[in-house]
């Protein structure tokens, strides 16, 4: 399960942009890590994850061009 999050400071690039996954394990679909929340807790309903497989993955469109100082993930 990942999001995208901000530090103080940064703006966050990804939030409420539109984002896919190469599967879907229901109900957390893709949107869920770049919801605003930040919560690692799956049960909350706030976070993405694919099902089982061989390499899974996860992208967010940024919808435009932008300097990128820091990527941080939450596990």
């Amino acid at each position: 399960m990942f999001m995208v999050e901000t530090t103080d400071g940064l703006y966050n690039a990804a939030r409420f942009k539109p984002a896919i996954q190469s599967s879907i394990f229901y109900p957390y679909y893709a949107y869920l890590g770049v919801d605003g929340n930040y919560s690692s807790d799956g049960l909350e309903g706030h976070c993405q994850q694919t099902q089982k497989e061989w390499n899974p993955w996860w992208m967010v469109d940024l919808c435009g061009q932008f300097i990128i100082e820091k990527i941080q993930l939450t596990n």
